[in-house]
């Protein structure tokens, strides 16, 4: 039997910063190359390559419904327009990543994922609520007789959440500048360029002449804008203290579904939500795909419970990948959860962004013996 071949292609973005391959086989069938639905599931191809065989894993089964002929395929890429043009990849259907998302989402509300697939859990919750929100759409233009285009929808939709956010452009016609981008998000320009030279693929400059620079009260000789759909893309790709709340409102709060994991974490919720009241103190807080114990929005620092300096319950590459990525944007303190009060606030008056502090000299006393003045 021969290979299906991929007659349509086309780059598929449901979540901003989150770019996938997509393809339509000859036989009607919707796919994903396996590079981009591990990207789209916030997994490593190896793990995947291990699940999707044997779908689901014994711990799933009572969260995915019975699907048949959801295994990975080998096809022929034969679409003009791809850049696998003529090669043979392994692709995945639709069944299998609507069941992949719907068994990870519903066994992370009911707190059957261990500790180390919680992270997939969170994105695939993020996933359903994009999807929901451009399958109502699609929906409702189909049946007003359009034929409505879903990665315009799902990038409007973004458009109007930044605008809602007070974003506004120095340029007519939507044209926004790197300020106007730093200064809505409140972050240094380096860490916009650096996201920029990252994304250069799929975020086009606008080349500014010098004659609209001059009629815009400008005096540089040229200039790049942005349009609001790229602005969209840098304000949801990035983790600002902005980018974090807008995916909120995009997406929806995840962190509360989060069950707390020690007796320790849950008093400290108690103790640092009435030291940090009015401050934006949050508890197990999304940052990207990660999420945080305790975050202070307006001090900008993640704080991380934890009950052993090795964080043994974890793997310590991700943690340090982990920590990598969070302090360039925040300020990071682990404590013991046995730690004394006095440590945890003296740490918290030397935390500063791009450094991670630790503290886990600890001695005998517990946050619920603390009195709150």
């Amino acid at each position: 039997m021969k290979d299906p071949k991929a007659i349509y292609y086309g780059k598929i973005e449901l979540i901003p910063g989150i770019i996938c391959d997509g393809y339509v086989l000859d036989d009607g069938t919707a796919v994903m190359s396996e590079n981009g639905v591990a990207e789209l599931l916030g997994i490593k191809r190896a793990p995947l390559q291990r699940i999707a065989p044997k779908w689901p894993p014994k711990t799933l089964k009572p969260f995915v419904d019975r699907v048949q002929g959801i295994a990975p395929k080998l096809i022929n890429v034969v679409a003009k327009n791809s850049p696998y043009q003529g090669r043979n990849i392994v692709v995945y259907d639709s069944k299998f990543i609507e069941s992949f998302i719907r068994g990870y989402a519903l066994a992370l509300a009911h707190h059957k994922l261990r500790p180390n697939q919680t992270h997939i859990g969170d994105r695939c919750v993020i996933l359903q609520s994009a999807l929901v929100r451009t399958a109502l759409e699609v929906a409702i233009k189909q049946a007003c007789g359009l034929s409505p285009n879903i990665q315009q929808i799902a990038q409007q939709n973004y458009v109007e959440l930044i605008k809602q956010f007070g974003f506004t452009c120095s340029f007519d016609n939507e044209i926004a500048t790197k300020k106007d981008i730093v200064d809505f998000l409140d972050i240094p320009i380096s860490t916009l360029n650096s996201f920029l030279k990252k994304r250069q693929d799929d975020i086009h400059p606008i080349k500014l002449d010098h004659k609209t620079i001059k009629a815009n009260g400008g005096k540089a000789t040229r200039m790049n804008g942005y349009s609001l759909e790229d602005v969209s893309k840098i304000a949801l790709g990035m983790d600002s203290v902005i980018g974090i709340e807008l995916k909120k409102q995009a997406f929806g709060h995840i962190g509360t579904i989060a069950k707390p994991d020690t007796k320790g974490e849950i008093e400290w919720q108690q103790v640092l939500g009435q030291i940090f009241e009015g401050f934006g103190f949050h508890h197990n807080y999304t940052i990207g795909s990660y999420r945080a114990d305790f975050f202070v929005k307006d001090l900008r620092i993640i704080l991380e419970c934890n009950g052993y300096d090795n964080h043994r319950n974890y793997n310590q590459q991700q943690e340090d990948q982990r920590e990598q990525l969070l302090k360039q944007n925040y300020s990071i303190l682990r404590f013991h959860h046995k730690i004394t009060p006095e440590k945890l606030f003296n740490g918290i008056l030397q935390a500063k962004m791009g450094k991670v502090i630790k503290l886990y000299d600890i001695e005998p006393v517990y946050p619920k013996t603390l009195s709150i003045c």
